[in-house]
């Protein structure tokens, strides 16, 4: 983004980086700063739906992403007919996040914004229930926004965290709205995003500073 290189940055010698490139980047002396992070395929290793859903619900998957990709369900919609109403109870999904890696550099990334005062928050298209147990499992601790999930007799019952009618990304829990917000309570903050969801990471990373 202009004006975030210091002085003596090469500024990748006046080519734009390719995709999944990797650079340092000397910013320029800004507001605070604040580390917005994605978790399903980022913090963690897999996507926790994604692989409940290819395990135990495959053929409804494949069907829905069929409607998605036409058009006919948001992405809200569409884990709302995957989930809602799901008959995996809170053992058995506490029996599979205990097979949920987290990234190998995760802890180090807490310990780092820790340590140097950076605001650190998750944001997740997932769910709350999952990211309590996962932080319990590997011994982490973090702030977040994400669904909400809760049993009853055994079924899942899901709420969205964060729909916002203003973006595009038809999510349950905008990333997008979150960085805006916390933006406009905090307007010196400098937005650092990390995603890589094809859907939920895209309205994030359009909000924030660095991405």
């Amino acid at each position: 983004r202009e004006g975030i290189l210091s002085e003596d940055e090469p500024a990748f010698e006046g080519r734009r980086p390719e995709a999944q490139e990797s650079a340092i980047l000397r910013a320029a002396r800004a507001g605070a700063l604040v580390l917005f992070c994605d978790f399903d395929g980022t913090f963690s290793r897999r996507d926790v739906g994604g692989a409940l859903a290819r395990e135990y619900l495959p053929e409804l998957r494949a069907a829905l992403q069929e409607r998605y990709q036409r058009g006919e369900l948001s992405a809200w919609e569409y884990a709302l007919e995957l989930f809602d109403d799901f008959p995996f109870d809170a053992e058995r999904l506490n029996a599979f996040l205990g097979k949920i890696e987290l990234d190998p550099g995760a802890h180090r990334l807490v310990e780092w914004c820790r340590r140097r005062r950076v605001a650190f928050l998750i944001l997740s298209d997932g769910f709350d229930f999952n990211l309590e147990r996962l932080q319990a499992i590997h011994s982490v601790k973090f702030s977040y926004s994400a669904n909400h999930l809760s049993f009853e007799r055994g079924r899942w019952k899901i709420r969205p965290g964060g729909l916002n009618a203003a973006c595009g990304c038809g999510t349950g829990m905008c990333k997008r709205g979150v960085i805006e917000k916390y933006r406009a309570d905090h307007p010196r903050a400098y937005c650092i995003h990390v995603g890589d969801g094809r859907v939920s990471d895209f309205c994030g990373a359009e909000a924030a500073d660095l991405v």
